[in-house]
């Protein structure tokens, strides 16, 4: 009798954990498995709130919060230039729940000067924006090509905020390399004010982001002569891509943006977080939302993506020289 009762409570009891265990949230209903994540992820952004950066980071960790199942929430540390809080994310604890906002000025300033992080240590979950740069000219400019810059006759004056933003330092290269003399002019408060320098005649180009440029493209004050990306842009189609007019190996540094993590992450963890981020670029959600918010999705996995920084910073380190020149 006592056997019976054993064997009929332990019965129920395995009933009764089978069903409670039905109810509980499933882990892999989106990939997640194992005891990662359990808590929040963080996005650490390097630059105020409100910015480009800042934006895509937020819409990104709505959807991805998602797939890992857990909040994904937005740390905004800011300061040198966005190097404080790129020296904040690689002295993270490695154990995923820290993740960053990368570009390419960050690779020239670790070349330009010895910095508290190293670019070639971070781990790379993937590619998420990809976002053509134009130079510009004011709209009634004799300049149609880039080509016309080496028969102008004098020194072409180019108006920047950032010595080490991709705008700039596409026409240094160039410059460079097709031997026309160029003068960076700097001291900009942003995009906006150099591009308003360029309207009132006080340099001859400048360079544009697709979503800095909008305004002033709608108001005709401006017009692009040069794509920096891989395609021409469907905004203007007529405009050559720099791979076209010689510097195929430059389209790298159109606006690439991506998702790191500390070094020493253990790899499923990066696993698991590569397959969110994937999944969040794709998502229908995603993607509706991109297009007010002025984002331009454009998935590489975290090997791509490692291949490109590295070839971001080869090129970047064959031209430290030049852009020094333009620094003193």
């Amino acid at each position: 009798m006592e056997k019976r009762m054993v064997r009929f409570l332990n019965i129920s009891l395995l009933v009764s954990l089978a069903l409670t265990l039905s109810f509980l949230p499933c882990r892999e209903s989106y990939g997640v498995k194992g005891d990662f994540p359990k808590k929040e992820v963080t996005i650490v952004v390097n630059y105020g709130p409100g910015g480009a950066r800042d934006v895509l980071a937020r819409g990104i960790g709505k959807t991805m919060s998602k797939y890992l199942e857990v909040p994904v929430v937005v740390m905004n540390i800011v300061g040198a230039g966005g190097i404080r809080g790129l020296i904040s994310l690689y002295n993270s604890p490695p154990d995923g729940y820290s993740i960053g906002i990368g570009m390419a000025p960050e690779i020239l300033n670790q070349i330009l000067e010895k910095q508290d992080y190293d670019i070639k240590k971070f781990v790379y979950l993937g590619r998420v924006q990809a976002s053509p740069i134009f130079l510009v000219v004011k709209s009634d400019s004799p300049f149609h090509s880039i080509k016309d810059f080496k028969t102008f006759g004098k020194t072409v004056r180019h108006s920047t905020f950032s010595i080490t933003s991709n705008t700039t330092v596409v026409p240094i290269i160039i410059a460079n390399r097709e031997g026309w003399s160029l003068s960076i002019v700097g001291g900009y408060k942003g995009a906006a004010d150099a591009t308003l320098a360029l309207i009132r005649g006080e340099v001859e180009f400048a360079g544009v982001t697709q979503s800095s440029g909008n305004p002033f493209f709608k108001a005709k004050q401006i017009r692009p002569i040069l794509t920096v990306d891989q395609r021409r842009s469907p905004a203007f189609p007529d405009i050559p891509t720099v791979g076209e007019v010689g510097h195929s190996d430059l389209d790298c540094l159109a606006g690439n943006v991506w998702l790191m993590a500390p070094p020493g992450v253990p790899k499923d963890r990066i696993k698991i977080l590569e397959d969110a981020l994937m999944k969040t670029v794709k998502d229908p959600e995603f993607l509706e939302w991109s297009k007010g918010a002025g984002v331009d999705p454009a998935w590489l996995s975290g090997e791509e993506t490692t291949r490109l920084v590295f070839n971001l910073f080869g090129l970047l380190e064959r031209y430290k020289g030049d852009i020094q020149k333009h620094i003193k």
